[in-house]
């Protein structure tokens, strides 16, 4: 296993492929499992990194007082060790928002950035449902809430997505878990996306109108931003239409990011 040391926290990851770097963010309470349908599309023409988050997976733990700005900073760290001036940025869910907090305070090391199924801000009615998801995450046997979790997800329709939410849900890290829920209640990043100037795409299955609502707030708010809504897809839409998911990402990067050797350029 391979991991990297980060402000004293260990930090597990994984390499596949050569060419421009690409970094992707696990959902909360996954780990860097949850990317396997993108590895094999995507190393074909990137160097994709997969690492699991502080409370997560393999990787260190979440502490009382740490902040998913932390979180930004152990990318940093991340990258640092892997000799890498720049990379793209792809998030999912949680990862999506982690995605945002490492843009905004470390720009230069963004070459580029994909936000999907997430959110810059949390209104207060959308919140009452995340807010239970903390004691529920405290209580609850892993067993019982990957089921209660997965019934999100249709078999006929997500067998994917349901499958590997199932597999997530029987060794999640409860208690972290738990208070990055609590912190991604309070996310208020909206006002700060128009400082985000890399080129940005937003993604957002079709199948969550609250969802849908949150990726307009962002694509709005960041500058050099496109939206693309998945079909027949909700969070995450990397696992409930992989097809179209890694088209629309790959096509993105291609555009932006994929002429330019960020691991080398300075």
């Amino acid at each position: 296993m391979t991991y990297v040391s980060a402000k004293g926290q260990r930090l597990f990851f994984q390499e596949n492929g050569e060419g421009s770097p690409l970094i992707l963010i696990h959902g909360l309470g996954a780990t860097h499992d949850m990317w396997w349908p993108q590895i094999e599309a995507f190393s074909g023409r990137y160097r994709v990194i997969t690492y699991d988050c502080r409370g997560h997976g393999a990787s260190s733990f979440v502490r009382p007082g740490n902040s998913l700005a932390d979180l930004g900073e152990d990318l940093v760290a991340l990258l640092d060790h892997l000799q890498i001036p720049r990379a793209a940025i792809c998030g999912v869910s949680f990862g999506g928002v982690v995605a945002q907090h490492f843009a905004l305070a470390f720009p230069e090391r963004c070459g580029a950035l994909v936000i999907a199924d997430s959110f810059s801000e949390v209104h207060a009615l959308d919140s009452l449902g995340a807010w239970l998801q903390v004691p529920m995450l405290r209580v609850l046997p892993r067993p019982l809430l990957a089921r209660l979790t997965a019934t999100a997800y249709p078999r006929k329709r997500w067998e994917l997505a349901r499958t590997e939410i199932l597999k997530a849900g029987l060794t999640v890290r409860r208690q972290e878990v738990a208070r990055l829920r609590a912190l991604l209640n309070k996310v208020h990043l909206t006002q700060e996306l128009w400082q985000i100037l890399c080129p940005t795409l937003v993604v957002v299955g079709d199948r969550w109108a609250t969802m849908i609502r949150y990726a307009e707030i962002m694509h709005k708010a960041i500058p050099q931003s496109e939206l693309s809504v998945i079909p027949d897809a909700c969070d995450p839409s990397s696992l409930t239409n992989v097809e179209v998911f890694n088209r629309v990402v790959l096509d993105f990067l291609n555009r932006t990011y994929g002429s330019i050797d960020f691991a080398r350029s300075q």
